[in-house]
């Protein structure tokens, strides 16, 4: 991953960079209307145990960004989320959902997700087979 990241030419990662700004602050619009964003946490239910045994980590890394499309943004920006348990699938396996807040908002993100477990209690369950 270093050396690919080595490939990043200075003028690439300056204009990069530069963009991030203009990203959060269109992206930060949404809070002037919203206090918190709902997302799914995955875009797919989780992949068998060992599916990406043996990978390098390109191929890992491309894989896992297909299975959470959702967060990275956040991690640009700064918005503070949290990923939160939201019950089960039909196949039995946790699905969760991600809580967005507004900058410096971690307080309304931790009563939310405290609602949402009081609702929807998960810890003492096992998906079939993880017992």
């Amino acid at each position: 991953m270093a050396r690919m990241g080595g490939l990043v030419s200075p003028a690439l990662l300056a204009r990069a960079l530069a963009a991030e700004a203009q990203v959060t602050a269109r992206i930060g619009r949404l809070f002037e209307e919203h206090d918190v964003l709902l997302t799914p946490a995955t875009a797919a239910p989780p992949p068998p145990i060992g599916r990406l045994q043996g990978r390098g980590a390109l191929a890992t890394l491309n894989a896992a960004a297909g299975w959470v499309p959702y967060n990275g943004v956040w991690n640009l920006t700064g918005q503070p989320a949290a990923s939160v348990p939201a019950g089960f699938g039909a196949d039995g396996l946790p699905r969760g959902v991600q809580l967005v807040g507004r900058a410096n908002g971690e307080a309304t993100l931790l009563s939310l997700a405290a609602q949402i477990e009081a609702e929807r209690p998960w810890a003492e369950r096992r998906p079939p087979g993880f017992a």
